[in-house]
């Protein structure tokens, strides 16, 4: 895989983890014909899969945080009919909404989307 996209994806991986949750089967997979971008797989026990993408141009928190965002909805799938999707919780409001990828004072970071307050670093759950 690029290293860009798994230096992207490992602090997100490593929140799954710690929340519990299997992590994907990452297939190399140039599927994107953007050219600036560098793509791969997601792929589920039960064989459905996903594709992840990242822009060359952006910075690296930017990076984690675009990749953050697709593999929450990976993870949303995953866990719909087995356990909550609201990954990664919110423990102010942990019955409702999950938590959502953004980007704060060069940080890629989980934040409340209600209220907007930053939570944690993506990787630091």
């Amino acid at each position: 895989m690029d290293e860009l996209l798994s230096e992207a994806m490992a602090p997100v991986l490593r929140d799954l983890r710690s929340a519990g949750i299997a992590s994907p089967r990452v297939e190399d997979r140039d599927w994107t014909e953007l050219p600036d971008s560098v793509s791969a797989m997601l792929w589920s026990p039960d064989g459905s899969g996903v594709g992840v993408h990242v822009s060359r141009s952006l910075q690296g928190f930017e990076r984690v945080a675009m990749v953050a965002d697709q593999v929450q909805e990976w993870a949303i799938e995953e866990l719909w009919g087995q356990a909550p999707t609201n990954w990664p919780m919110y423990p102010h409001h942990p019955d409702s909404h999950p938590m959502t990828a953004t980007t704060r004072d060069g940080t890629a970071v989980w934040a409340c989307p209600a209220d907007r307050g930053p939570f944690a670093p993506i990787g630091a759950l």
